[in-house]
């Protein structure tokens, strides 16, 4: 399981904005063959978290 938290009061993450790094996160985690889930905490309108827990296939 990973999560990423993300400050509140930051409206980028490094340069770049909250939707574009929810875009990447999700379009890696798709070219992975990720299979498990992903939720995504909103605090005031702003991701605060992005939890993915992972299941394995046996």
């Amino acid at each position: 399981m990973a999560a990423l938290s993300i400050n509140k009061n930051e409206q980028q993450i490094g340069g770049k904005s909250q939707l574009t790094k929810l875009y990447e996160i999700m379009r890696e985690t798709m070219e992975q063959g990720f299979y498990g889930s992903v939720e995504v905490k909103f605090e005031a309108g702003k991701v605060t978290i992005i939890k993915k827990t992972e299941s394995i296939k046996i």
